[in-house]
């Protein structure tokens, strides 16, 4: 009789489990809050950003979207919030003037978005956006290797928007895969992977203005202040010296 009772138990109990994960973490994602609700998040005790103005809401999918804004001293800045554990979450936020990369899947390439939001007073004309891997030596399985450097760009326009966002390259995105396979398959030599790590890429740019300069874009002259995830990177500002002619 027990058992009888037991078994169809145990089965509801778990009915009701696979119901709530599935509620948790894989069900449709619900409206996308209010302007309102996004700038008192922001504006919080724990974030402090000092919302003037939001400028865009802008889906990448339907569980990230890309939210530029602009503050109450003259910041202009990117936000990022994706639907994680059955709500909206601001996953990161910066108010400086540094592009970013978003790797909403890490392992995948195509899920990465370069996004920016620059005053309009620094007069931009384009943006140049740069993958490179500098050159390196490495040691694996008791085998030299040599790395030669790469470097692959695109420009940007910059428009008439002071934001913007841009998927990458599918050149890069085949070369990161390639990198991503290539650095699964090495195995490093013990004692002189610490001394030859495999070197890795890195993302940069560069910034010419209406009138050909390329110094960095540095108006209006305050400290950008944010909070990030382990899915964001900022981009490196490159100077001349940094890049192959």
């Amino acid at each position: 009789m027990r058992k009888k009772v037991f078994v169809p138990l145990l089965l509801i109990l778990f009915l009701i489990t696979v119901g709530l994960l599935y509620w948790y973490y894989l069900s449709a994602p619900a409206a996308f809050p209010e302007q309102e609700e996004i700038k008192a998040t922001l504006n919080d005790p724990y974030n402090r950003v000092g919302i003037a103005e939001i400028q865009d809401t802008i889906f990448l999918d339907d569980k990230h979207v890309y939210i530029p804004f602009i503050t109450e001293e003259e910041g202009y800045g990117i936000s990022f919030w994706e639907w994680e554990k059955h709500e909206w979450q601001l996953s990161s936020y910066s108010t400086g003037s540094t592009p970013q990369i978003w790797k909403i899947d890490a392992d995948d390439p195509s899920s990465h978005y370069i996004m920016w939001n620059f005053h309009p007073e620094n007069n931009l004309d384009y943006l140049t956006l740069y993958l490179i891997k500098e050159r390196g030596f490495s040691v694996s399985e008791g085998k030299h290797h040599y790395d030669p450097g790469i470097q692959m760009d695109f420009r940007k326009e910059a428009g008439e928007r002071s934001y913007g966002y841009t998927a990458i390259p599918s050149e890069w995105q085949e070369y990161m895969e390639a990198e991503n396979n290539m650095m699964a398959a090495i195995v490093p030599d013990s004692f002189f992977a610490d001394f030859f790590p495999p070197p890795q890429h890195y993302f940069g740019w560069q910034s010419t203005g209406t009138d050909g300069s390329t110094e960095y874009p540095s108006y209006p002259n305050n400290n950008g202040f944010g909070r990030g995830g382990s899915s964001t990177e900022q981009l490196r500002f490159l100077g001349e010296n940094d890049i192959f002619q």
